[in-house]
């Protein structure tokens, strides 16, 4: 009965963690760059049940009872971990001139607060600095590992980005964007379609890589998709619940009942 009580309430935690993970995709549905996460279930280890079939005269098994088979029971569920899609997203035209979605497999470099962090976000811009920046103001990071600069004075509307990546101000190379090919079982998002190395991790060297100016890269998340998902995980949760109260329900009667002498 208790056991049957923690197994319900650990599949609502586990319910409730993938509410969480849908919740977050369906919000960065308009995340540019953003890999939709997934939230994989696993179970406790289960437990063996058997039925004892005591010797004859002998119910404390002194002469060896006979154990029998008859299944197990699961102890409960966890989420084992939350994976990230790296399928590439949609590809639509930006009015954004500095604008670039890359091709292929990589991600682009940013310079943050917390350290180099990675994106499939093109979103760029120049800064008040003439810096190549994203949309959260971070400058990019070119194939020398430092960022972009844009030499005072020039004007955004002369600043181009080409094929390869390369940052011109007029007819000058000013810089090219790096395209960083980091391990993905090592990269943490950190919000934002942004994600950050695991502790512990080498960062990966900068290199080039080939860009369509002038797009940009939309989410990978499925809204269909995650909202099925997201009516999944509350009918667990309710199941669960309603398991919860019913062993509550059971414990109640049998605290006040068992044992009592009519």
């Amino acid at each position: 009965m208790i056991r049957g009580l923690y197994s319900a309430a650990s599949g609502m935690l586990s319910a409730q963690l993938g509410e969480g993970v849908v919740a977050n995709n369906l919000a960065n549905s308009d995340t540019a760059g953003f890999k939709a996460e997934t939230a994989a279930f696993s179970s406790f280890a289960p437990l063996a049940v058997n039925r004892a079939q005591p010797a004859a005269f002998d119910l404390l098994g002194a002469s060896g009872n006979r154990w029998t088979p008859i299944g197990s029971v699961s102890s409960g569920a966890i989420v084992d971990v939350t994976g990230i899609n790296w399928s590439a997203g949609a590809v639509a035209p930006s009015q954004n001139p500095l604008a670039v979605a890359l091709v292929g497999p990589g991600l682009f470099g940013v310079r943050t607060a917390a350290g180099l962090q990675y994106t499939r976000a093109g979103d760029f811009r120049l800064n008040r600095n003439g810096t190549l920046v994203d949309s959260s103001g971070n400058p990019v990071i070119g194939v020398n590992g430092a960022p972009i600069q844009v030499p005072g004075g020039a004007a955004a509307s002369v600043v181009s980005v080409d094929t390869g990546g390369f940052v011109r101000a007029g007819n000058a190379v000013v810089g090219q964007i790096a395209v960083f090919r980091p391990a993905q079982a090592a990269l943490l998002p950190s919000g934002q379609g942004a994600y950050a190395l695991a502790a512990g991790t080498a960062a990966p060297t900068a290199a080039t890589g080939t860009v369509r100016p002038g797009f940009l890269e939309q989410s990978n998340v499925n809204v269909v998709q995650q909202m099925a998902a997201l009516l999944q995980l509350q009918q667990a949760f309710s199941s669960d619940q309603r398991a919860v109260q019913t062993a509550d329900k059971t414990a109640t009667v049998a605290i006040a009942q068992v044992g009592t002498v009519a």
